[in-house]
């Protein structure tokens, strides 16, 4: 199902062009999709110019969390391009910024440089804060794809953002967390009681821990024995914790003694249909623990129907209720709706 991209969010009409052009540089909006909103149809003078470099690769989170020198120096070819096309004088900060990053070796500002990672910045809406994750350009880094967030998990956000009294509060867990953009979501604006992220490949988990604790650095850490739980924080209002959580031995896991979840969320979790089994066992086993009473919300990106059907048959013949929700628009967290089939499933059972 598409969502209605030709409406306006209420909260960008009283945002500027610039602004509204600075969020999506952040977040690294793919060149094409980004909406000028008017902002290159005219001429902008050297004020003008340095505005826009300052709101953007001169912005004080690209500076000490750069984003990729490639998405960068697209964004800045674009503004170039365009400024030529008007044979606009440019800015000599314009033209310096885009050359040092054409250059071979260039290195940016990172504390601890690591090839192939990058930073995402998400400007949460109405004033909520920013979420800024690490993670990897390349579709699949160290035998992952957990490395990026996908178009599904910003999809989940958007979804998330639209329902706010299903998730506020509660006990939740996030199956297949990656780099943890939905998970610090909900942490973030949400105050679940409890929210545990979870994944299974170190350098997934190695990278969700960071980007947790890059989110929450005033966050206290929290004893936890159960071996399998590598980070556990207490933020004041939410106890956030990452655990390996590999679904074929769900049930050596000792889950219950963590969080018995209100809501189960996961995005782009099913694209392999040799995980359904340990997939649907997994649910199986967390619906137990809550006596059928939580919920899963479930965000797919639909690359092959059969697939999605294929696991949507497994949950039915396993007595489980399945609701399709109107997927939200694309307003917050930028995500491709031209090019993605995304679908959002809320999935219960009948009380025992």
């Amino acid at each position: 199902m598409k969502p209605n991209d030709g409406v306006k969010p209420a909260d960008e009409i009283d945002e500027s062009p610039l602004k509204l052009v600075s969020k999506q540089f952040l977040c690294c909006t793919p060149i094409r999709l980004i909406r000028w909103h008017g902002l290159l149809e005219h001429e902008l003078n050297w004020d003008e110019q340095a505005a826009l470099l300052d709101a953007t690769v001169d912005h004080p989170l690209v500076q000490r969390y750069p984003l990729s020198v490639e998405y960068q120096a697209a964004f800045l070819k674009r503004i170039i391009t365009q400024l030529s096309s008007m044979n606009a004088e440019h800015h000599d900060r314009l033209m310096e910024k885009y050359c040092a990053m054409l250059s071979p070796g260039a290195e940016l500002p990172l504390d601890d440089p690591s090839i192939g990672l990058s930073y995402k910045h998400y400007e949460l809406p109405h004033g909520q804060g920013v979420i800024s994750l690490k993670e990897s350009g390349a579709f699949v880094s160290e035998g992952t794809t957990g490395l990026c967030s996908w178009q599904a998990a910003k999809a989940l956000c958007e979804h998330i953002s639209n329902n706010r009294d299903d998730f506020h509060g509660r006990n939740i867990l996030e199956l297949g967390s990656g780099v943890g953009l939905s998970g610090i979501y909900l942490a973030k604006c949400y105050e679940p009681s409890i929210i545990v992220m979870s994944d299974c490949h170190s350098s997934v988990l190695s990278a969700l821990k960071e980007n947790v604790r890059l989110n929450f650095p005033n966050a206290a850490p929290v004893e936890c024995d159960n071996p399998l739980v590598s980070l556990l924080l207490d933020s004041g209002n939410t106890l956030m914790g990452v655990m390996d959580l590999d679904w074929q031995y769900i049930s050596a896991s000792n889950l219950s003694q963590l969080i018995e979840p209100d809501v189960i969320v996961a995005a782009d979790i099913v694209y392999d249909h040799t995980l359904f089994p340990a997939l649907l066992s997994t649910l199986n086993y967390i619906f137990c623990l809550s006596h059928n009473r939580c919920k899963f919300v479930l965000a797919c990106t639909e690359r092959n129907q059969d697939t999605l059907n294929e696991f949507l048959q497994l949950l039915i013949t396993a007595k489980f209720r399945i609701n399709e929700e109107t997927v939200s628009p694309s307003r917050h967290f930028h995500w491709d709706s031209s090019a993605s089939n995304i679908r959002i499933f809320t999935i219960s059972r009948a009380f025992s």
